[in-house]
């Protein structure tokens, strides 16, 4: 029997402090209230049917045959490796989608959500055709093991990436470089063969070209359905999704880097072993926070908030493990885990500093 969801002691507000200050229509207190999965979300009828459509009708223009399966999720993103597209869930519903631009970060126009399909399409063909184990895709974008770091510091006037979604994010780690690329070939009227002549990123726009020329008609040797987290499994009510926002910086605030010394007993040493521990963290992302959650009552924003903390400082440390002990491994992790989550529901804090 699945263990009911609790909500940490900082998230009883009373109902007039909900709306986290802004004004919201009076008839979204309910549907704030509403779990996710219970709103019955879906593609069909709705604008991000058209848009998807569109997509497809691009790829096929450019001699692509790959239609990527498109799903309902709580953010926009492709599950690593898997060509599948996750679509934030709020795009789904114009009511959802006002409360997102009162309480997210501004709701995204047609235009906006066309430049994240091409992108996650992007993703989608690099991970179909495996692309980033060949050598001529390392040469050009990099080395896709590479650690992802939210803190990465862009070089605004660099021309060896392309310009595509705000804030320079080609430049955030090599499987974005090939996507913002990507991208920016395939969007209709982008005249990237002018506008990036001069630029150190039209090898890569060269090849995308060559390889779609090549690979585009061509089954996909990998073709996994495998998602992310799909919208029926969202337990979280509306408002719980946007408190998870303001969760993560809350977290990464108290732990800090004080739990580094157990990551280091944990895991390997940094080249001790051929794996990144942050890639088998991603790896098993969705089973540790369903485990987590299902038995210890905690929500699932707190224990999504604290893996992603502790895979942000296994990344920094950069350390490694043994696949032949990845079993091992997660028993450890899921007991960590298990300990700070509980720590927090019944504290509101993950362990007391001396």
């Amino acid at each position: 029997m699945t263990a009911a969801v609790a909500n940490p002691p900082a998230f009883r507000e009373s109902p007039s402090a909900l709306h986290f200050g802004v004004s919201l229509p009076a008839d979204s207190a309910a549907l704030l209230q509403a779990r996710i999965k219970d709103l019955k979300l879906h593609l069909s009828g709705t604008v991000l049917e058209k848009l998807i459509s569109q997509l497809y009708a691009e790829l096929e223009a450019k001699g692509i045959s790959m239609k990527p399966e498109c799903y309902l999720s709580d953010q926009w993103g492709c599950p690593s490796g898997v060509p599948v597209i996750g679509i934030p869930f709020y795009l789904a519903d114009p009511n959802l989608h006002s409360i997102e631009e009162a309480l997210g970060a501004g709701a995204e126009t047609e235009r906006d959500i066309m430049m994240y399909l091409r992108h996650e399409a992007g993703h989608c063909f690099n991970y179909a055709w495996k692309l980033y184990e060949t050598e001529e895709w390392r040469k050009l974008c990099g080395d896709y093991s590479k650690p992802y770091h939210d803190d990465y510091k862009p070089q605004p006037f660099s021309k060896k990436y392309v310009v595509h979604i705000s804030g320079w994010y080609a430049q955030k780690h090599p499987d974005e470089d090939f996507a913002e690329t990507f991208a920016v070939w395939l969007t209709p009227g982008s005249d990237w063969e002018k506008r990036y002549k001069s630029w150190g990123a039209m090898k890569k726009l060269q090849y995308v070209q060559a390889v779609v020329a090549t690979q585009g008609r061509t089954p996909p040797p990998e073709t996994g359905l495998e998602h992310d987290l799909d919208v029926d499994e969202m337990e979280e009510t509306v408002l719980d999704h946007y408190r998870e926002r303001n969760l993560g910086e809350k977290v990464d605030l108290q732990l800090g880097e004080h739990l580094d010394l157990d990551l280091a007993q944990l895991f390997e040493a940094a080249d001790a072993a051929p794996v990144r521990a942050d890639t088998l963290l991603r790896a098993e992302k969705q089973s540790l926070i369903a485990a987590v959650t299902q038995y210890s009552g905690v929500s699932r924003a707190v224990v999504r908030s604290v893996l992603e903390h502790l895979q942000e400082r296994t990344s920094a440390l950069n350390l490694t493990v043994h696949r032949e002990k990845a079993h091992e491994y997660m028993t450890r992790v899921t007991s960590l885990l298990t300990t700070l989550a509980m720590n927090y529901l019944y504290t509101n804090k993950f362990f007391e500093l001396d």
